[in-house]
């Protein structure tokens, strides 16, 4: 594992974060709070409250910071009411400056629990990254072939159907993120899930069924709509690959009759004699497996009769094979029938496409 590589890129968030910090455009800190804490106060200094009028300082201090009209008039002297606006134009910046120690304290917190958090879970992070790329290439992939398909077989119902199950993945992936989601924040956007909850305290009865645990229960709702979803997902996929199929065969019968329709009478005495020449090496072949048999069983005939004295043995020793043993046997019987049968089947295929 490269111990470098979370240092590395901590290094590099707080080169950037500073950067952009100096010219002041964008910052870092935006992400962590609703706003930037760096503000401009519109407080006034000692300097500016000596150059202002008496009226204007009697206006501050009674729209701004609250004064009655009784307090100005106890305030004689224009020293007074310098002293009285200057004091609480302190009082407004020392309690900015506290919140801004605190938002900043906030903000520092926030970002030493996540470098933290991503030097600890740097590898679980990477591995998770991997597999997520993985699967969305190995995604992509897949519908770009289900489109290819859908293009060269020209299958309106197969475009329809890949187009469909592409919404269906994408509700899919909604209501996984919502879920996930909707145990740490709330959102407008998120899957709208209908509520069905069931209350097992509810079902028992009693005292219980009336007390506090009844109120509690589990939503079922993302269950049913996560379920109808694949549910949906699967006979979508059933339906689109019967219409590729369907397409498939049309245009493997509309390609067999336009080469049918240009075959020339020469071509299409060839395809028949080649046609007739597998099926007498066919007929041959089951003639030497016929053979074959027939003198295997004549030879164990012969043997039989070579040692007569053996016949009573083997007849006594002989016992009635067991229910495995005959289900067995059928089994074996059962298969080769069934390749035989495939076997003709796929000679029969070539036969009619030639």
């Amino acid at each position: 594992m490269n111990i470098l590589a979370p240092r590395r890129v901590i290094c590099a968030l707080i080169l950037v974060s500073c950067l952009f910090l100096t010219c002041n455009a964008w910052e870092w800190s935006d992400f962590l709070t609703t706003g930037s804490i760096f503000k401009s106060s519109d407080t006034l200094s000692m300097a500016q409250v000596s150059e202002m009028r008496v009226r204007d300082i009697k206006r501050r201090l009674a729209r701004t910071h609250g004064f009655d009209a009784s307090e100005l008039g106890r305030m004689l002297d224009k020293k007074e009411l310098i002293h009285a606006l200057a004091f609480e134009e302190h009082k407004v910046r020392q309690a900015e400056n506290a919140e801004f120690q605190r938002q900043l304290f906030i903000q520092a917190t926030i970002a030493t629990v996540l470098a933290g958090a991503l030097v600890l879970f740097w590898p679980l992070l990477k591995h998770l990254c991997e597999v997520a790329h993985v699967n969305f290439v190995v995604y992509t992939d897949r519908k770009l072939l289900e489109a290819r398909r859908c293009w060269e077989l020209k299958s309106f119902y197969g475009s329809v159907g890949v187009c469909f199950m592409f919404i269906v993945d994408f509700l899919q992936i909604w209501l996984t993120v919502s879920v996930i989601l909707s145990w740490v924040m709330t959102s407008k956007y998120f899957f709208p899930v209908p509520s069905l909850p069931i209350r097992p305290a509810a079902m028992m009865g009693g005292q219980v069924s009336n007390g506090p645990l009844a109120r509690y229960g589990l939503n079922v709702g993302p269950m049913v709509i996560t379920w109808g979803l694949r549910f949906l997902q699967g006979r979508l996929e059933t339906w689109t690959g019967r219409a590729l199929s369907d397409a498939r065969r049309a245009q493997t019968e509309q390609s067999k009759k336009q080469r049918r329709e240009n075959e020339t009478p020469e071509e299409k005495e060839a395809r028949r004699a080649a046609r007739r020449a597998r099926r007498a090496a066919r007929e041959e072949e089951k003639r030497k497996v016929e053979a074959i048999r027939q003198t295997q069983s004549r030879q164990e005939e012969v043997d039989d009769s070579a040692f007569p004295e053996f016949e009573d043995f083997n007849q006594t020793d002989k016992t009635e094979p067991s229910i495995d043993e005959k289900r067995i046997s059928a089994a074996t019987a059962a298969e080769s029938r069934s390749k035989q049968e495939t076997i003709d089947d796929s000679y029969t295929a070539m036969d009619e496409l030639d």
